[in-house]
């Protein structure tokens, strides 16, 4: 927990955590048409990087190198050997995200998951049953109850709530 708590606090002072919260998956274990033979392809989700870093720039190749160096590093801890074995990567920075994908900020989930955004209070006060003061209109990504991740679950519910409401009709 303390480890998340620094992670989180450096991207509040505007720097990229110097040991960052670090999801890994590995696809390739699953399909091994995505890579190689003896080759994985290894997904890395790193969370509290700040859009504009406070230390440096994210269009400085430099920079970004040494901030995956960090990450491969902390991934050694762990599976020693890690770094040695990665061939080639490619770095998303949040305004990557934004450009590429069209994530404002480069949040995944659309804006931050505190308590102040949470259940009821998620996307607002009053929207959050996915139905918007539009009629017809519903609100169904991440930054919807209960929030992002690759679980679906906000397209699902404002499924079942057009559901409901074609019902009512």
């Amino acid at each position: 927990m303390e480890e998340i708590h620094s992670a989180c606090q450096d991207a509040v002072n505007g720097l990229p955590s110097r040991r960052p919260v670090i999801e890994m998956t590995i696809p390739s274990v699953l399909d091994k048409t995505i890579s190689p033979p003896g080759k994985h392809v290894i997904n890395l989700f790193i969370q509290y990087t700040p859009y504009k870093p406070s230390d440096g720039s994210w269009a400085d190749p430099v920079y970004r190198e040494l901030f995956a160096k960090r990450c491969f590093g902390l991934i050694d801890e762990y599976a020693p050997g890690f770094s040695s074995s990665v061939i080639d990567y490619d770095m998303l920075t949040p305004p990557d995200l934004e450009r590429e994908i069209g994530l404002t900020g480069g949040n995944i989930f659309h804006g931050a998951m505190g308590l102040d955004s949470l259940f009821l209070m998620r996307p607002v006060k009053g929207w959050s049953d996915y139905r918007t003061p539009l009629p017809g209109l519903y609100l169904c990504g991440s930054g919807t109850h209960p929030g992002g991740g690759v679980m679906g679950a906000p397209g699902r519910n404002a499924a079942l709530t057009v559901l409901q409401d074609i019902k009512k009709a």
